[in-house]
């Protein structure tokens, strides 16, 4: 391609894009701009946004901002479909022209907001609720009730393009939560997590905020990651790095996120703690004059470092060694109070091609569990009181071998799991993943799952195999240690389990 039609192409590209932000209205008080295919940003002189989002048939009116002279008479210039009117909430700077409407929609929770601009509205206000459907010809935008700006803040969703409008549920890069009534923050932590998760899970990435102005940019996931993050400090009272905001309210600041908050709400710890299982895989000897590889050294003494309570699981083929020290080491650490071991079978699969152990019949699959289970006891004196098998399947007759082994109390997972009819114990299978893929700790990865998907399960395992784990990998290990103590988890090891198992997924 010669350097002159590259030249060219770019003019075009550079005429398109520029067309593309061109205001297609503008006065003294809005300024209208396509943002997308059917999108239209409006941007008040105070910094407050509109959008009108168009179908095929009709349109939506997203707030109405502050003070507009003859609004109505500009979105008629706009689209020349009907089109309804919604607020994504009650605050003056979103409601503040809808004296030019004969109706528009809004959450009934915001109506105890008593603004200026409902009392002296004399159309009629329609109710609005989760789950509600904007039908516009080919667009579909949903709501979802997100609380926390304020008790009626909704979220709507417009699926097929991967994109929602936030208003100011979530803030603008600044969140304020200094305002009456106050919502507790713990509220504003659950309307995070969910938004989270349908981003996570539908593939929603473009928030369509507020005040667009401050911005001139949809916002994404990891800025209502930091938004959650900030909730959680302030609801635990972690707000040392707070500065003041004004009189009455103080900011925090985390990553690209600011909350504005009251001092007298930080520290309530409303946000119900969570109880976590350290499930770690592939306890086996190590070489030379190693008891077992580096890296489970640097896992207990991390452990007892941060006093945490951690689930080794024992490959038992180890078991068959000579080696004492080997059985030490296991005798050792298993003294230290909080460390437990489990059963994790005889010995894991090594190749695709090759059915598991639980995979095979019931007599193999009883000599397996019974191998493990025996020789610990002959080796260590350690009795093993959970299994949890390896990154194979289960079948048929894992429930009845599994029943044969009366020291197994607990089975951690595993979701191919038959239901157990002859094993009587007890049965963990949610199961937090903090490796992706396997052997491969991703802090922001597991972040996405844990204030999102797995928000509500109050009781979990996390599990991971330490020995896999490089410099790299164990740095995202602690982030995520670190993460859960932040939020006041309780580590648990089996026998606590075992004596308390109330606390599963909602």
């Amino acid at each position: 391609m010669s350097h002159k039609i590259k030249i060219i192409i770019l003019l075009c590209i550079a005429s398109v894009v520029a067309h593309a932000t061109q205001p297609i209205f503008s006065n003294k008080d809005i300024t209208a701009t396509e943002i997308e295919g059917g999108v239209t940003v409006l941007e008040t002189s105070d910094k407050t946004t509109l959008y009108l989002v168009e179908g095929d048939s009709a349109a939506l009116l997203i707030d109405t901002g502050t003070s507009i002279a003859d609004l109505d008479k500009i979105v008629a210039k706009l689209t020349q479909k009907p089109f309804h009117v919604v607020a994504t909430h009650g605050h003056p700077d979103h409601i503040g022209n809808i004296r030019f409407f004969p109706e528009f929609y809004m959450h009934p929770g915001d109506t105890v907001l008593s603004t200026p601009q409902l009392k002296e509205y004399n159309g009629r206000v329609l109710p609005i609720v989760e789950g509600d459907r904007f039908e516009l010809g080919g667009r579909t935008l949903e709501v979802i009730h997100t609380p926390g700006h304020t008790p009626g803040s909704i979220t709507l969703i417009d699926y097929a393009n991967h994109m929602a409008f936030t208003g100011d549920a979530f803030g603008s890069g600044q969140l304020w939560m200094q305002l009456q009534p106050q919502i507790p923050f713990v509220t504003l932590i659950e309307s995070c997590g969910r938004m989270i998760e349908i981003m996570a899970e539908k593939g929603v990435d473009k928030l369509y905020v507020g005040h667009y102005p401050y911005l001139k940019r949809p916002l994404g996931i990891d800025y209502l990651i930091d938004i959650n993050l900030a909730a959680r400090a302030i609801d635990s009272g972690d707000t040392a790095s707070a500065v003041p905001f004004s009189n009455e309210a103080m900011l925090l600041r985390h990553g690209t996120a600011e909350i504005v908050f009251l001092p007298e709400v930080a520290g309530l710890r409303q946000l119900t703690p969570k109880r976590v299982m350290l499930k770690l895989d592939d306890v086996h000897y190590g070489e030379g004059n190693h008891a077992v590889p580096p890296r489970w050294n640097r896992l207990i003494d991390y452990l007892k470092t941060n006093h945490l309570k951690a689930n080794l699981g024992i490959i038992g083929y180890s078991l068959q060694s000579n080696r004492t020290d080997f059985f030490r080491w296991l005798q050792q650490t298993d003294s230290i109070d909080g460390i437990e071991f489990w059963n994790h079978g005889f010995h894991n699969r090594t190749g695709l091609e090759e059915p598991g152990e639980f995979e095979q019949d019931f007599a193999s699959q009883q000599q397996a569990l019974h191998l493990t289970d025996s020789l610990c006891i002959a080796k260590t004196g350690i009795t093993l009181h959970a299994w949890g098998p390896h990154w194979t399947n289960c079948n048929e007759f894992t429930d009845s071998a599994l029943a044969t082994i009366p020291n197994i109390q607990l089975v951690l997972g595993h979701q191919t799991l038959p239901v157990l009819n002859h094993y009587k114990g007890l049965r963990i299978h949610e199961t937090l993943e903090m490796e992706y893929p396997f052997h491969n700790p991703v802090y922001n990865k597991f972040l996405i799952n844990y204030l999102g998907r797995w928000r509500n399960c109050n009781t979990f395992y996390l599990q991971g195999h330490p020995n896999s784990w490089d410099d790299a990998r164990w740095k995202e290990f602690e982030k995520i240690i670190e993460r859960l103590k932040a939020d006041g988890t309780q580590f648990i090891n089996l026998s606590e389990y075992i004596a308390n198992p109330d606390g599963n997924c909602q």
